[in-house]
């Protein structure tokens, strides 16, 4: 080895210095997988004499290709690095339709439509069938159309798998999204990785000139490609092979995108001779936190075996907090933060809270406020300005005062009701005119008929919809008005209708709002609707942060991947929130969950703290949850457990108390406050074996509910998440 890779251990060494061949490195969270790449160009370049023009590097983000270009140009030196193709799959792609895409039929200078494009054209698409969007979303529509190019499926072909009413939709709206495309001389961002693939395969001449320029081909995080992506590298490698593939199926958690770790797992077979490379030394944790991740992803079946270990320090013992609630989870946290930033040289910025959604983030944000902790939301807005949540403030405030035409303005077609902006134009005129609000002119538009009769009949929906709302809302508590509101708007029916991960996640935010007017009820002396919304205005206007100050970071452990902080805070330690409802169906997607679980706890250097909630709210109401799965597979001498809540917590060898904790508050004496009124027991406990006569065995992960309406969720190996009616299941307890 040249005294250029001196700074490298043995086994990325021997990475490195990989002449020819299919390679694939496995390389664990935090291995330095980036500086083997780096340095395997280097050697490529300095010492086999490869010309930087014939090597291709490919990522998956812009931010990751800059990140290596910068790298290889401290090495080799900028002007080199210049001459090396270093850029994402998409970036690839659209280089190669830049030159050919006439071979297709377009025409240069073809346009790439962004979302909003894409939308639009497929909302043509149902005018032209005379369908309502209301029933067939854009967003889910684009979201099927999608998932179908990275499969490489065409409209006919995809017409040949649909399933279900909603795809046989898709079936006939697809040909005519791609004929419209094709009228406006456009391509969707799919399309690059599609036509890419599709020229490849049909002009071997063009495929043959690609395959000559690159002789050696890098791909970083291989886990996460998909079906075109995979096509189209093998494509080029093929027939030299000389493909370097970096990745690690522990940390494949992009699935729900279209990833396949398939790929990966099968590299060997794909690839006939390939050398395998593990990089199993982690740089960034101490020894305790690299054990507790490794006995969590060690139970995962779809994987590469390796044994991730750690030189530093053996250091904290990870903790796990179980408390009562999602409150007292988030008063631990900026507790023991403050504890934490007392020790000498600790700042807000090394400190990480992270949660598997988006909505968790509104309980953390509040804390972090009444404490004037200053954060800083990675990958998302904070919880208040987020689209869907000042859609439905904006309803609160015109119901509390309706001149409010601001917010009118903003809510008066969400959902997509009909009324359109030519309509709100003339309101405003009229209400301008006559010296009325923007409420008020509706009204009187809806009545006299002076629009079309379809704006007519939507001003009327409209304005009966919040006549009615004003009429009621001063006679039930906040909380219960805003579900009305949420109920009588159609938002959470619209997002139901969308069937898209997007609309799930902003549903989960509209009911954490609900969750935010029911906390606010238990501590206002006489609790309103106008008081609520004077608490969230100064929530909102108060101490706005700059992220550019020291902060505590707050993010999803998606966004967390490829981040690393001295203190991870994990919240949610939940069966039905991490592992999550959406993904206890199939193994294969607990599997993935459980992988994400291991991407948070190897983001955490130093300390690693575990939360999760005995009671958590949702939608206003209280839910008891067993604790996370992933927690029952961290030995016992590897976590230190403490909390309020509970005296038990499932481990790998089974049931051992809490020191500390208090007994009277043990998952089998959890009451909901109706069934201590009522004097009826909790007939499961959370966590327990129960026997179901169709289903067999499983475990009880969730109640809600009381009397003769509890609702048991049962979690069953062979059968998947099931909610059941306690009263008719006749479940039995298994001793």
């Amino acid at each position: 080895m040249k005294r250029s890779y001196h700074d490298l251990n043995d086994e990325q060494q021997q990475a490195v210095i990989h002449n020819a061949g299919p390679a694939l490195i496995l390389a664990g969270a935090g291995s330095g997988k980036t500086r083997v790449i780096t340095y395997r160009i280097l050697r490529l370049i300095d010492e086999l004499k490869v010309s930087p023009f014939r090597i291709l590097a490919v990522t998956f983000t812009n931010k990751a290709a800059q990140a290596m270009k910068d790298r290889v140009g401290g090495l080799i030196g900028p002007q080199r690095a210049r001459e090396i193709f270093i850029g994402t799959f998409h970036r690839l792609c659209l280089s190669i339709l830049k030159l050919h895409a006439d071979k297709l039929g377009y025409q240069p200078g073809f346009t790439i439509y962004d979302d909003s494009d894409q939308k639009a054209l497929i909302k043509e698409c149902l005018w032209d069938l005379k369908w309502d969007e209301k029933q067939v979303h854009p967003y889910a529509v684009h979201s099927y159309i999608s998932a179908a190019k990275n499969e490489l499926k065409n409209p006919k072909e995809y017409e040949e798998v649909v399933a279900g009413a909603f795809m046989e939709r898709v079936a006939q709206i697809y040909p005519r999204y791609q004929a419209k495309l094709r009228e406006n001389n456009a391509m969707d961002f799919d399309d690059l990785l599609f036509n890419g693939v599709l020229l490849l395969k049909q002009y071997p001449d063009i495929l043959e000139s690609y395959r000559k320029r690159f002789e050696y081909i890098q791909v970083d995080e291989y886990q996460d490609i998909n079906m075109a992506q995979y096509q189209l590298i093998s494509a080029i490698a093929h027939p030299l092979n000389n493909l370097y593939v970096v990745g690690d199926p522990d940390q494949s958690i992009y699935g729900w995108r279209g990833a396949d770790i398939r790929n990966i797992l099968r590299f060997e077979q794909d690839f006939p001779g390939a050398k395998v490379f593990k990089l199993e030394q982690n740089y960034r944790s101490t020894k305790s936190v690299i054990q507790a991740a490794q006995a969590v992803i060690r139970n995962n079946s779809q994987r590469k075996e390796k044994e991730l270990f750690s030189l530093r320090e053996m250091g904290e013992t990870p903790t796990y907090y179980q408390a009562e609630d999602d409150k007292d989870e988030a008063e631990f946290v900026v507790k023991t933060l403050y504890e934490r930033l007392g020790e000498p040289g600790r700042k807000f910025s090394h400190v990480a809270l992270l949660y598997r959604t988006n909505a968790q983030s509104r309980v953390l944000e509040d804390a972090c406020r009444r404490h004037n902790i200053p954060y800083v939301i990675v990958g998302g807005l904070k919880f208040y300005d987020r689209k869907e949540v000042k859609d439905l403030l904006a309803y609160l405030h015109v119901l509390v005062n309706p001149k409010d035409s601001v917010s009118l303005r903003r809510m008066i077609n969400v959902p997509i009701r009909g009324i359109g902006g030519g309509t709100v134009t003339k309101l405003e005129e009229s209400a301008k005119k006559q010296d009325i609000t923007l409420l008020e002119a509706a009204h009187q538009a809806a009545q006299s008929g002076e629009f079309p009769k379809k704006a007519t009949q939507a001003l009327l929906n409209f304005t009966q919809i919040m006549e009615g709302l004003i009429a009621e809302k001063d006679l039930i508590l906040p909380g219960e008005f805003v579900k009305m509101v949420l109920e009588r708007s159609g938002y959470l029916t619209d997002l139901a209708n969308d069937d898209t991960l997007e609309s799930k996640m902003r549903a989960e935010n509209l009911k954490e709002l609900v969750n935010s007017v029911v906390d606010y009820e238990k501590y206002a002396e006489k609790p309103t609707l106008e008081g609520y919304l004077d608490q969230v205005s100064l929530f909102a206007d108060a101490d706005k942060l700059d992220d550019k100050r020291n902060c505590v970071t707050l993010m999803t452990m998606h966004n967390a991947k490829g981040l690393e902080f001295p203190i991870v805070f994990i919240t949610g330690m939940e069966e039905g929130l991490f592992p999550h409802n959406n993904s206890m169906e199939e193994d294969s997607e607990v599997q993935e969950e459980r992988r994400l679980c291991y991407v948070g706890m190897t983001r955490a250097m130093d300390i690693l703290y575990l939360t999760g909630a005995a009671c958590r709210y949702v939608y206003g109401t209280p839910q008891w949850r067993a604790p996370s799965r992933f927690l029952s597979e961290i030995p016992k001498d590897m976590i230190q457990v403490t909390g309020k809540a509970a005296s038990i917590v499932a481990t790998q060898g089974g049931l051992y108390e809490v020191e500390g904790a208090k007994k009277k508050k043990a998952f089998d004496e959890l009451k909901d406050p109706e069934w201590d009124e009522e004097g009826v027991a909790a007939p499961f406990a959370l966590g327990e074996t129960v026997k179901h006569k169709k289903f067999g065995k499983g475990m009880v992960i969730s109640m809600i509910g009381s009397g003769e309406d509890l609702k048991v969720t049962v979690s069953f190996p062979n059968h998947g998440k099931k909610q059941l009616l306690a009263k008719m299941a006749h479940l039995e307890k298994v001793e």
